[in-house]
């Protein structure tokens, strides 16, 4: 089988991942800051240079999130302006990276579903080659983009210093994880009996929020919330997992219909489902208890 694009090495230097956690012996509004603004820097170290390969666009999506998830935690601080200024330069920066990331991954889901499903690569290797094309000027139409992205960092960067949250205490924290906790279990019930979608990918971005405010308080929770933090991933593997094939079937209906893509987009079809299934049956184990005792051992 073809390498994927994002296995070729970059001649980059990794970084290593900035600290997220809250330390115990740190003031909360300092912790946060802090661990704010290194995500947001390391944003930016992945993006210098306008790099669009596809390792440092993942990476500094995965930052923004983060930092999407710190400000959520500070809302009751922040104030609704405030707080809403901040997510829609967030949400700015990571939507105009989103379609360089989706164009990258549609490469790798085709080549995860050709070997999930013991398929011939070479009978495929002509849409191999035409998703490839499409991700590499994608890459070229989009290095405009970085620039623009890198701008809405610095702003929230800037303001980082100045976020009104000295008298946020653990008890905010903790209503803002069980609010987290609360919301993505709801979702999930609904999900269980409803086929929709956007339902879907709306519960997967609710269980991705509460492990990245998992990893916030680890060190306030029993063993790091490691099990925790494990089981969020696990959910957030699969779902993304079904995201993926998802928008992959999407493109290829969209495209010229063949033979060979016709036979792929059944196969995902046979494997959305199931994929779906074994989600939603880790999410009923992980939201088993009720919010209040989901809380209870934050030692916040």
């Amino acid at each position: 089988m073809a390498q994927p694009l994002n296995s070729v090495k970059s001649p980059r230097k990794s970084t290593k991942k900035p600290r997220l956690f809250l330390k115990r012996d740190e003031k909360i509004s300092k912790g946060l800051r802090s661990v704010a603004s290194l995500q947001i820097e390391a944003a930016l170290w992945e993006l210098k240079g306008n790099n669009v390969s596809p390792e440092p666009i993942h990476n500094a999506r995965t930052y923004i999130k983060k930092v999407h998830s710190i400000v959520q935690l500070a809302a009751p601080a922040l104030g609704r302006m405030q707080r809403e200024s901040l997510m829609k330069q967030l949400q700015e920066a990571s939507s105009r990276l989103a379609p360089l990331r989706d164009s990258e991954m549609q490469v790798q889901s085709l080549d995860l579903v050709i070997e999930t499903a013991a398929l011939p690569p070479e009978q495929f290797s002509s849409l191999r080659s035409g998703l490839a094309d499409i991700a590499k000027q994608r890459r070229i139409n989009d290095t405009r983009q970085i620039p623009l992205v890198m701008n809405f960092l610095r702003k929230v960067l800037k303001s980082i210093p100045e976020w009104p949250l000295d008298m946020l205490e653990g008890k905010g924290i903790r209503r803002r994880i069980r609010r987290t906790y609360r919301r993505g279990r709801t979702t999930l019930e609904v999900c269980q009996v409803s086929g929709n979608q956007a339902l879907f990918h709306a519960w997967r971005k609710l269980v991705k929020q509460l492990g990245y405010q998992l990893q916030i308080t680890a060190k306030f929770w029993p063993d790091s919330a490691t099990d925790l933090i494990a089981s969020v991933d696990r959910i957030g593997e699969l779902a993304g997992r079904e995201r993926d094939y998802s928008l992959l079937i999407q493109t290829m209906k969209q495209g010229p219909r063949t033979r060979s893509s016709e036979q792929l987009i059944a196969v995902m079809e046979e494997l959305i489902p199931p994929l779906r299934k074994e989600t939603l049956e880790n999410g009923v184990l992980f939201y088993d208890l009720k919010p209040k005792f989901f809380i209870e051992p934050l030692d916040l």
